[in-house]
């Protein structure tokens, strides 16, 4: 009889391990819509996202399909976001009048950004 119930013992014991060793994903790092997308007539939009621990970015649609995912303010060294909703959109707004002009990908200089008031 104990012949039987070790293996048996030993598989519940392995199924279990498994089960702990997966991990959900953390939800804190998804962005959230804030902003409902901004539509051209080119067929471009953007959307100004905001994440929590981070802060706001924007992100550049052709479509449904995404072009830009920019959470960090660009030109600038180190990771750091946009203070504000609106600073995040008068980048993006931006950015979206450079790919509609066809200049892909965009560029932006720091001082650029400077002149649209958006750097903190």
């Amino acid at each position: 009889m104990i012949r039987y119930l070790i293996p048996f013992v030993f598989l519940v014991g392995c199924s279990n391990d498994v089960k702990e060793n997966i991990t959900p994903p953390k939800k804190d790092t998804i962005p959230q819509v804030i902003v409902e997308p901004q539509k051209t007539d080119s067929g471009y939009k953007y959307k100004v996202v905001f994440e929590e621990n981070n802060g706001w970015g924007y992100q550049i649609f052709e479509g449904d399909k995404m072009l830009i995912n920019q959470m960090h303010i660009p030109a600038i060294q180190g990771l750091q976001s946009f203070s504000t909703e609106e600073k995040a959109r008068i980048t993006a707004e931006f950015i979206l009048l450079q790919v509609e002009q066809g200049n892909f990908p965009p560029t932006v200089t720091k001082e650029t950004l400077d002149s649209l008031g958006v750097l903190n």
